[in-house]
């Protein structure tokens, strides 16, 4: 195997651990994917990634210098300065996080995460009237975070029936509907 074949395995393995939240051999994999790969300091998404580990690590300043580095080669894109602020925020950091918002909505003034998190900060800070604007952006936003829905679990009778008998608001309708002649009519 070819050593960039190893390496991706490397950066392959890391997200595949990121994924479970294991963030100590995901951090283990990335370390060797940044010594071996000779473009791994050009790689933002690496960089941001292996942040993530390092955070969740409680190695929060070598956290931050690795999006230090994420943004400073995406200049132009607000989510490096988002990811930045909300590590800041949690971090203590609030008005390192509130600057590093200001340049995210700057670049992306549609973001509606950005916008609410730094009303949050500026709310906290006193600053009610701003952070009601920037609340009033987000709501308003053409960019919002839809979360991807759930795939229901398959219906069974068994799981409807257990469902009736297991919930009382459940039970009430049961009785509401056999009382009513068996109709959905109020």
């Amino acid at each position: 195997m070819t050593l960039e074949k190893s390496n991706m395995k490397s950066k392959e393995r890391a997200l595949a651990f990121m994924e479970t939240q294991n963030w100590a051999n995901a951090l283990k994999e990335w370390e060797v994917w940044f010594a071996e790969a000779e473009t791994s300091h050009t790689d933002s998404d690496a960089l941001h990634d292996r942040a993530i580990c390092k955070f969740h690590l409680s190695d929060k300043d070598s956290a931050i210098k690795d999006l230090d580095a994420a943004a400073q080669l995406q200049p132009d894109y607000g989510y490096r300065f988002s990811s930045r602020a909300w590590m800041k925020q949690a971090n203590g950091d609030t008005d390192g996080a509130i600057s590093d918002y200001k340049i995210a909505i700057e670049l992306e003034p549609d973001d509606a995460m950005a916008q609410n998190n730094l009303g949050m900060l500026e709310e906290s800070q006193g600053y009610k009237t701003q952070a009601k604007k920037r609340f009033k952006i987000a709501d308003n936003s053409t960019k919002k975070i839809i979360p991807k829905p759930e795939a229901p679990a398959p219906k069974s009778i068994f799981s409807e029936m257990k469902h009736v008998f297991m919930s009382r608001e459940s039970r009430k309708d049961l009785v509401k509907f056999i009382l009513k002649g068996f109709t959905l009519k109020d």
